[in-house]
């Protein structure tokens, strides 16, 4: 791998945000644009696009169901790297998007992407976020912005204070890896023309319930093409053999539970009382 795994991971750990630059080639980054620019502007033509600021900003949701482009990157083994360490060894995805802000684009509200979780979080990280920054990501185009040391706090910001935030700087082509308790939000775009173009892949940990109903959303022919980090990431995989069943565990898991009965073990022999 080009990237140190580890320092990345500290450097998360420690200041809440990590940004790699040069992470995304210029050819890949080329299909990227190409793909979303499509569904910025085929959502927008079949009227379900989804605006806000009076258009100005615009999402897609559901990715990895919109282009195979979206299905390599989701699994990009650096980032599968980054996340195994922080979550545990173990994740899955929680939902990918984009963010895309133009000129006039407000501000979002300054949140944590583990505010569902009754605070305090836990001392072990709950999710993270890999942000593929599309376009340059500055102060004055709506770069994503950010409370320094807030991720330490482990709970969510009070609605009624305001906080000083810093903005998370980097080149298009670059991918910032973001602690799941780090309060940040979309920055105002106060430019003249610059669209600041991004996408948002959300990993947790596999017991917690997702953002994206991948099991009913995603298309069949991906699950059919998916490679299997694809299909555990959507969450096509038993978790320790009893979160993720239909009608059950499998016929395998439940003898291997019962050894016994399966005949698959041998029970140890009862200790003799008579010593």
């Amino acid at each position: 791998m080009r990237n140190d795994i580890d320092q990345i991971v500290g450097e998360v750990e420690e200041n809440g945000v990590c940004v790699v630059p040069n992470f995304i080639s210029a050819e890949l980054l080329g299909r990227i644009c190409d793909d979303l620019d499509r569904l910025n502007d085929l959502e927008r033509q079949h009227g379900v696009a989804f605006l806000e600021s009076d258009g100005a900003n615009q999402r897609v949701f559901n990715l990895v169901n919109k282009g195979e482009v979206f299905e390599e990157i989701v699994q990009h083994p650096e980032v599968m790297a980054v996340m195994d360490k922080l979550l545990g060894g173990d994740f899955i995805l929680s939902g990918f998007s984009s963010n895309t802000t133009g000129p006039g684009g407000e501000e979002m509200t300054l949140h944590s992407d583990s505010g569902y979780v009754p605070p305090p979080h836990p001392e072990y990280l709950l999710s993270a976020n890999a942000v593929w920054m599309i376009d340059d990501f500055t102060e004055e185009n709506g770069g994503t912005r950010y409370v320094p040391g807030s991720h330490k706090l482990r709970t969510v910001p009070d609605s009624r204070r305001n906080y000083e935030t810093v903005p998370i700087i980097g080149n298009a082509g670059s991918v910032a890896f973001l602690h799941g308790y780090t309060w940040h939000k979309t920055g105002s775009n106060n430019s003249r023309d610059g669209r600041r173009r991004a996408l948002f892949a959300y990993y947790v940990r596999p017991f917690l319930r997702v953002q994206e109903n991948h099991i009913v959303s995603v298309r069949e022919e991906v699950w059919h093409r998916a490679s299997p980090t694809l299909r555990h990431l959507l969450g096509g995989d038993l978790w320790l053999n009893s979160i993720g069943f239909f009608d059950g565990p499998p016929k395998a898991y439940r003898e291997a539970a019962f050894p016994r009965r399966s005949g698959l073990g041998t029970p140890p022999k009862p200790q003799s009382q008579n010593k």
